[in-house]
């Protein structure tokens, strides 16, 4: 298997070494869903978008082989160019002499599930905090299964302060040592029903309890390594060492056989996440990617090692914050995962990957957080807990399958407005950054978003679940793009930033103005002079909880002045009047003015919340 693997590195860097020079670089994006593959190409000196397609992800039954969806979506490029990309099942490369073949060839993946990591040892609320921190920007799930004593200390520590809450599923009784050999019996039925792909040892030994949390956790991945040896293929269990370092070494004799152990700096503080969050992304590779059903193959055609969807997009945005000297928000609303990436001018970047909540298989599980009613919330319609539970159940097991009708799609897009809420939620928890991070430039991926049949209809997605503040530019990822440009990136920056700036950044839905503070109730909030570059000028006056779109096409700029009212903010303060200093852009949609106030709150009436609703709905055209 490992010569196996080298020859497959060599012949990567073999790709690369022509990668910066390459006249054709093919990209597919392997999601959950729908396998995207994109042809650029070189015109006139710049690379540009000159084919893609899609097709379903093929990682399940009858095909199993994640290379037969890239195919199938190369096949629509092949149709549409002309262009021979692959014969036999083997991928043509480098180009050939008759334009056929392509010389590069990069992935990224999101399919495959995420990582599940179990953190073990004397696991506190703040420690499993800190791993949780360290694995965010990552496709990968944690769980903690504190150690028995570090349990039975906390849950018994905390029966002698008043006003404290015991730690969840701990019952404040007397920890006897039937209770403790019970504790036991729970934990490895625990792990067993987590199945986890690795775990993490965390805990010094300066505590009441002292190295004995650590100790379990050694012996409780022993004990279920000899009870599951037989049924199952989890052991040995990779285990990263981020616990008391004099420990480390009777840690590894004490494991042997049943886990692999990698010693990283002890997690203390959120000044050391770094190492875990890089460990945890390799063995996201190792175990999750480099087992993909097709993998070996894919490995073979490709010019640099595939990377998470997530990783890619997070390179991206990260460039354009530092390229262009703004505050940039990416939204990628996928099947199985939700993904969150601010990034700031001054190199501030915080990453949240919602693993197992999306909008295809991620649905279930995004029903169970939420409950109907925060779906129902966005409809306009009465629809009840059966129909939503139905249309989640056949939204899983027909994932491809798009929505039929118009109250399909409602429906389908309120899922989607509670996924990004949520994960923009769990950002600001973590984080605790969001309320200080005002956007200028809010890039949004993703099918459900990509492909709704009207612009407006993924503007209002976004202003409902993100709830920007102040202006800023809305940026729809139609050609599905995005998610690609950062492995681009890695063997080809060049062509990463011509695609971006010639491809995809072309679908502006248009600049969005967003007053908050203390709206006054039925008054005008906002009066909007907007001056066009023909002289004309248009003033518009928006009433407190409307949208108001202003027309301003694509490829149409004007400037813009706000009046705000007294106690409304636009940016620079309550009242306080703002010009742009130069002129803002138009979009698919035009100048949007979103003042129904922030945070938003929807009315507690069903009736006047459906009205309210289609009203909005209509006002901004979607």
């Amino acid at each position: 298997m490992q010569t196996q693997l080298n020859q497959q590195e060599g012949q990567a860097a073999a790709h690369r070494k022509d990668a910066a020079t390459a006249n054709s670089i093919l990209v597919a994006d392997c999601g959950s869903v729908l396998t995207k593959v994109s042809l650029l190409g070189l015109v006139e000196g710049q690379y540009r978008l000159m084919a893609r397609g899609e097709a379903p992800t093929t990682l399940a039954a009858p095909q199993e082989d994640i290379t037969q969806g890239i195919v199938q979506a190369i096949n629509e490029i092949e149709l549409v160019t002309g262009r021979q990309i692959v014969a036999n099942g083997r991928l043509l490369a480098p180009e050939q002499p008759d334009g056929n073949g392509v010389d590069v060839f990069v992935t990224t993946i999101s399919a495959g599930g995420p990582l599940r990591l179990v953190v073990l040892g004397a696991a506190s609320p703040a420690l499993t905090e800190l791993v949780s921190q360290a694995v965010s920007g990552l496709y990968a799930e944690t769980q903690a299964l504190p150690s028995p004593s570090f349990t039975a200390s906390m849950s018994v520590g905390q029966l002698s302060q008043p006003g404290t809450t015991p730690l969840p599923g701990v019952s404040p009784l007397p920890w006897t040592s039937e209770r403790l050999a019970l504790e036991w019996r729970r934990q490895l039925d625990r792990l067993r029903e987590l199945q986890p792909h690795a775990a993490i040892i965390v805990g010094m030994a300066d505590g009441p309890t002292g190295p004995t949390p650590i100790q379990e956790a050694c012996q409780l991945l022993v004990n279920a390594a000899h009870e599951q040896r037989e049924k199952t293929k989890i052991f040995p269990l990779p285990v990263l060492y981020a616990a008391a370092p004099q420990y480390v070494e009777a840690s590894r004799r004490l494991i042997d056989g049943a886990g692999e152990v990698l010693r990283l700096d002890p997690l203390v503080s959120a000044s050391n996440l770094g190492p875990i969050s890089l460990a945890v992304n390799a063995l996201y590779e190792r175990t999750i990617l480099r087992r993909l059903p097709g993998s070996e193959t894919l490995w073979s055609w490709s010019s640099a090692a595939p990377v998470a969807t997530a990783t890619s997009l997070s390179s991206l945005v990260r460039f354009l914050a530092h390229h262009y000297t703004m505050n940039v928000m990416a939204v990628d609303a996928g099947g199985a995962n939700t993904t969150l990436l601010l990034a700031g001018e001054r190199g501030e970047f915080i990453p949240m990957v919602n693993a197992g909540i999306g909008v295809g298989s991620g649905l279930g599980e995004l029903l169970k957080r939420v409950g109907s009613q925060h779906i129902s919330r966005w409809l306009p319609f009465d629809v009840s807990d059966e129909e939503l539970r139905q249309f989640v159940l056949n939204t899983m097991l027909h994932p491809h399958v798009v929505p039929s009708s118009q109250r399909e799609l409602q429906i389908s897009q309120a899922f989607a407005r509670e996924a990004i809420l949520l994960t923009a939620e769990a950002l600001k928890t973590g984080a605790g950054a969001l309320n200080d991070f005002s956007p200028d430039l809010i890039l949004a991926t993703g099918s459900v978003l990509a492909h709704a049949p009207r612009p407006a209809q993924a503007a209002l997605m976004l202003l409902d679940a993100l709830q920007p503040r102040g202006v800023t530019s809305l940026v729809l990822d139609r050609t599905l793009l995005f998610q690609q440009l950062g492995a681009i990136a890695t063997v080809n920056p060049v062509a990463a930033v011509q695609v971006n700036e010639n491809d995809a950044v072309t679908h502006r839905l248009g600049t969005c103005v967003i007053p908050y503070g203390a709206l006054p109730p039925d008054q005008i909030a906002l009066r909007v002079v907007l001056e066009y570059s023909n002289g004309r000028q248009v003033q518009v006056e928006v009433m407190s909880g409307s949208i108001e779109v202003v027309p301003l096409r694509l490829n149409e700029q004007a400037l813009l002045t706000l009046y705000p009212a007294p106690s409304v903010d636009v940016g620079l303060g309550p009242g306080e009047r703002a010009r742009a200093a130069e002129e803002i852009d138009g979009g698919l949609v035009g100048l949007i003015i979103d003042a129904r106030g922030r945070p938003l709150v929807l009315p507690a009436d069903k009736a006047e919340r459906q009205a309210r609703l289609l009203q909005w709905s209509q006002a901004i055209g979607a």
